[in-house]
């Protein structure tokens, strides 16, 4: 059976699977990325593997 309506070979279902998938991909990114924002303000202060850091020095890790 043919597909009626389809867009450069791409039909209806395949954007009712494709769209969700890349919002949720995008959100998990942003998410992801919120939370190594949140963890920088903790580089190099844990007592296992924080160093001795001077001021003006790289930190150990971005």
């Amino acid at each position: 059976m043919a597909a009626k309506h389809a867009l450069f070979g791409l039909t209806w279902d395949y954007f009712i699977v494709a769209i969700p998938l890349s919002v949720g991909a995008l959100f998990g990114k942003f998410l992801d990325d919120k939370e190594t924002e949140r963890m920088t303000l903790f580089r190099d202060k844990s007592a296992l593997y924080g160093g001795m850091v001077k001021d003006g020095e790289k930190p150990s890790w971005p």
